[in-house]
């Protein structure tokens, strides 16, 4: 098969690199607007650096790794040519954007996959998979390593804050995804590391998300970009049958009373999941074979999207958000 991988950054050479070790990848494109770049990871995974256009017409499947406000005009072209599409997250940089291209998708029957990599954790399958019986409760823990304070923002504020868009997506997406039900409530605090309660979501830095699911789970997810020690992501789930953790491990950058800190903790999420997101690429390019169905879908990407709008106005409007407030589309069954 012949895979394009459009975006040379951290995220698009790590696509690039674990495809570029793959048997059943036969010729390998790396497009970016820096030309030097795309010739530098190309020449490090044995492929070849191509503008977009001969992209299109030479690859079987494309993985778009580019910046979210970019992903709308690179996933149409895709489509158009009739490719087979990986998109990081987020599927699209707005919610109205989100929309119409998963009803493009949708209304094509194009194969559109979703970069929620978690979905290929080994930890995250095994607590999928051991919660047994009714589910109670989740709890997500996503802490980022900190980060360098974001200069006063201007214009007028986003639907969506830049932490629930860029990184407590993957959550709001787990939570779909272990429970199989949908999130019909949200209610969210959030703070900056001077304390304050941020007027302008683009300056959260750590927020409390509380999400109550159609059958009446309830999920909180803890985020922050603040973590002092390196990159943390868990869950814990309570159910009928099973008290089940995922995520939790030697490397688990936390001190505790009772054992040592670790020694080699994780420093950010191309260590963490670099095994998921080779089981996410396997996955992918045996969907566009027709061996097997997709991981994830442009809806998902859509409903990831509206629990991040919800979460945003909950905190900005200091009340709880019903996601009927929400656009989408109709219901579909959840993959």
């Amino acid at each position: 098969m012949k895979v394009a991988v459009i975006g040379a950054g951290s995220m698009g050479g790590m696509h690039a690199d674990l495809l570029g070790r793959m048997d059943e990848v036969e010729a390998l494109f790396v497009v970016d607007a820096d030309g030097g770049r795309a010739t530098t990871v190309a020449e490090r995974i044995g492929g070849r650096a191509v503008s977009f256009e001969d992209a299109l017409r030479e690859a079987d499947a494309m993985v778009i790794a580019t910046p979210p406000q970019l992903h709308r005009e690179a996933v149409d072209a895709a489509l158009d040519a009739g490719l087979h599409v990986l998109c990081e997250k987020p599927l699209t940089d707005s919610l109205e954007s989100t929309i119409q291209l998963t009803r493009r998708v949708e209304e094509s029957g194009a194969h559109l996959e979703l970069g929620f990599q978690r979905r290929h954790d080994a930890g995250f399958i095994a607590a999928r998979e051991g919660i047994g019986g009714r589910l109670h409760t989740l709890r997500l823990t996503a802490h980022d390593p900190l980060i360098t304070p974001h200069p006063a923002p201007t214009g007028p504020a986003p639907e969506v804050a830049p932490i629930f868009r860029d990184s407590s997506i993957h959550d709001f997406d787990v939570v779909r995804w272990i429970s199989g039900q949908e999130v019909v409530e949200v209610t969210a605090e959030a703070g900056r590391r001077d304390g304050t309660r941020p007027v302008d979501p683009r300056q959260i830095e750590s927020a409390i998300v509380t999400m109550r699911l159609s059958d009446g789970t309830l999920a909180v997810l803890e985020a922050s970009w603040l973590h002092p020690a390196g990159y943390d992501i868990r869950i814990e789930a309570v159910s009928d049958a099973a008290a089940i953790t995922g995520g939790l491990s030697v490397r688990t950058p936390a001190g505790h009373a009772d054992w040592s800190a670790p020694t080699n903790p994780w420093r950010g999420y191309l260590d963490r999941f670099e095994d998921a997101y080779r089981s996410e690429l396997t996955a992918f390019l045996a969907c566009c074979r027709g061996v097997r169905p997709p991981t994830s879908s442009a809806r998902d990407g859509l409903e990831a999207m509206r629990i991040a709008v919800a979460a945003t106005r909950s905190h900005v409007e200091r009340r709880r958000i019903s996601l009927d407030e929400v656009p989408g589309l109709a219901p579909t069954v959840l993959a």
